[in-house]
């Protein structure tokens, strides 16, 4: 028999339907995505970031990032070309962990769910918690990086 975990973990999935964009518009978004990323900080990407390795691969047509802790990983991959992604009908596209109060230690990931919900709203579905606060603070990260308009 296994000890009990004195911390909860809960996944955060979130899944790309390449079938709901076109290439142009998907191409669009994966410039601005590439951008937002290339200039993006380690503080900015993770909480608590001398507790974190992050690895980072961005090139024209691929995207990997690997956000490795003590005993998790948190993960980003996307390609430019739709048809780059295995499963057509839902790619998974970022996953992360949030702790027992629903936070997610990687802030990156919320960016990024963000950024492509309000830019091509419906393609991507998320399974598991997103924390409003986590929510709130992405919307002001990225208003002040000037990747959405303060309405």
């Amino acid at each position: 028999m296994a000890p009990e975990s004195p911390i909860e973990l809960e996944a955060l999935e979130v899944y790309l339907q390449p079938s709901l964009v076109s290439q142009r518009e998907w191409e669009t978004l994966y410039k601005i995505i590439t951008k937002y990323l290339r200039a993006v900080g380690k503080e900015d990407m993770v909480r608590y970031p001398e507790k974190a390795t992050v690895i980072r691969k961005i090139e024209e047509w691929h995207i990997h990032i690997q956000i490795k802790r003590t005993f998790t990983t948190d993960v980003i991959l996307l390609y430019s070309d739709l048809s780059s992604f295995l499963n057509q009908s839902e790619a998974l596209i970022l996953l992360g962990v949030s702790n027992e109060h629903g936070r997610i230690s990687t802030p990156l990931i919320i960016d990024l769910i963000v950024l492509i919900q309000t830019n091509i709203p419906g393609i991507i579905r998320v399974k598991g918690y997103l924390h409003p606060g986590d929510w709130g603070a992405a919307i002001l990260r990225l208003q002040r990086k000037g990747l959405l308009s303060k309405k």
